[in-house]
């Protein structure tokens, strides 16, 4: 017994199981070759990532590094030093006071652990002295 097809034409069953074959035929090959595309993409997805990873890391590194060369901006490096010469000049400026001081204080002391003992000096000679004169 057939079947009538569209076109008008009768088929038979053997015909149609012949079909059906070379479609499911035709449905394993495109689905064997869209699995071989698939783990194609897989693997350039998974080579794509290290890459991304290797990237970021040395994106990373190059980045402290352009931390570390701004650090040592030659125009930075320059007001820096201008900067700690100010201050040394002025903590100089300071130091040189201080000395200045700690001399007059030390002059001071001197004047008056001479006056101490002048003093002590003179009340060991009134003790000595005999008590009439008092």
């Amino acid at each position: 017994m057939g079947t009538l097809s569209m076109g008008g034409q009768l088929i038979d069953n053997e015909e149609m199981e012949l079909m059906e074959q070379q479609r499911l035929q035709a449905l394993l090959d495109i689905t064997e070759q869209h699995n071989k595309d698939v783990n194609q993409l897989k693997s350039r997805l998974e080579t794509s990532e290290k890459k991304v990873e290797r990237l970021a890391s040395k994106a990373k590194s190059d980045e402290n590094e352009l931390k570390n060369l701004r650090a040592s901006n030659p125009d930075k490096l320059k007001k820096q030093v201008k900067r700690l010469q100010e201050q040394n000049r002025a903590l100089t400026n300071e130091n040189s006071g201080l000395k200045t001081k700690q001399k007059q204080l030390t002059k001071q002391l001197s004047e008056c652990k001479q006056e101490l003992e002048q003093l002590k000096s003179d009340n060991e000679k009134d003790s000595e002295t005999p008590d009439a004169e008092k």
